[in-house]
């Protein structure tokens, strides 16, 4: 009687497949993602330099159909949203100057192993990632301070991150002190030290942290509109939401759409696609250290 013949297997060819099959699974999955963010962002601008005829008969999809400029023209004559432009960049660099200073100072004192006040600082940092004044108390104290309609307004409040804060001293701390012994014995301060040494060899946490510093005030919207009267102190967000409520009051504009020549929403993507423009433009040349500066909270600790 033959015997059976076992049949060999190899146990690394069965992985090989199941891992090419997920990457092809994963592929697939990330393009349909991708479909999915990416539509949005391809009507409104193909919607922004459409015809108004194509536009109501529900021809657009995601490239212009009958290219037309008029919604921008019309965006960029009015004043505002150059004075939005700049009062948002001025903005931008004062609050990230500020963030970037602030907590690299605050981080690196808290990395120094003999620092007394090491502890209370954090225990006072942690309280505030869990507790919060609220929007009245915080309205009252600006109110108070007499920062109310000015920039520092909203600047101030958010200069100084416990996350932020944490994160640094953990990048800090990943630098090794005999760098910083070195450097002390040849003569220099501590400011010295932290601007010489620890912020060149930090410059991927510098730009993680300076883009999501000028993306949020970029984005801002409720603090402003909150803590800034003076129509000359509105920022971007602010024009833009005036022009999306008000395409009705602008007489040239309204001519245009009485007249069937444009389509209010024409101008409402217009200064969706102006406003979110300049990060767009900025995110390329910052993300070779945006991925190593993501990273810094996970790897170290």
């Amino acid at each position: 009687m033959a015997k059976n013949k076992k049949i060999k297997t190899d146990p690394k060819n069965h992985v090989y497949i199941g891992s090419k099959a997920f990457d092809v699974f994963l592929i697939i999955f990330m393009l349909f993602l991708s479909i999915i963010f990416l539509y949005p962002f391809l009507h409104v601008v193909a919607v922004s330099l459409s015809s108004n005829r194509m536009i109501v008969s529900g021809q657009v999809t995601f490239y212009p159909k009958e290219l037309f400029l008029g919604g921008y023209q019309m965006l960029f004559k009015e004043e505002d949203i150059l004075l939005g432009y700049w009062n948002t960049i001025v903005v931008a660099i004062l609050s990230t100057a500020f963030t970037l200073v602030l907590n690299s100072l605050l981080a690196y004192v808290m990395m120094i192993p003999d620092f007394v006040f090491q502890k209370p600082i954090s225990i006072f940092l942690m309280i505030t990632m869990f507790f919060g004044g609220g929007t009245v108390p915080m309205y009252i104290l600006i109110r108070n301070l007499g920062l109310y309609d000015t920039w520092w307004a909203v600047i101030l409040p958010g200069a100084v991150s416990a996350y932020n804060v944490f994160v640094y001293r953990a990048y800090f701390k990943g630098i090794s002190l005999e760098i910083r012994e070195a450097a002390r014995i040849d003569g220099a301060g501590e400011f010295s030290i932290l601007t010489m040494i620890y912020a060149p060899l930090s410059k991927a946490l510098y730009a993680t942290f300076g883009l999501f510093s000028v993306v949020g005030v970029w984005n801002g919207y409720f603090d402003f509109m909150l803590y800034i009267h003076d129509p000359k102190k509105r920022t971007i967000q602010l024009v833009l939401r005036e022009i999306a409520s008000n395409t009705s009051d602008m007489a040239d504009t309204q001519q245009m759409i009485s007249s069937g020549l444009m389509n209010q929403l024409n101008v409402k993507y217009a200064g969706v696609i102006a406003t979110i423009a300049p990060i767009l433009l900025i995110y390329p040349f910052l993300q070779k250290y945006f991925g190593q500066g993501m990273q810094v909270g996970a790897v170290k600790g």
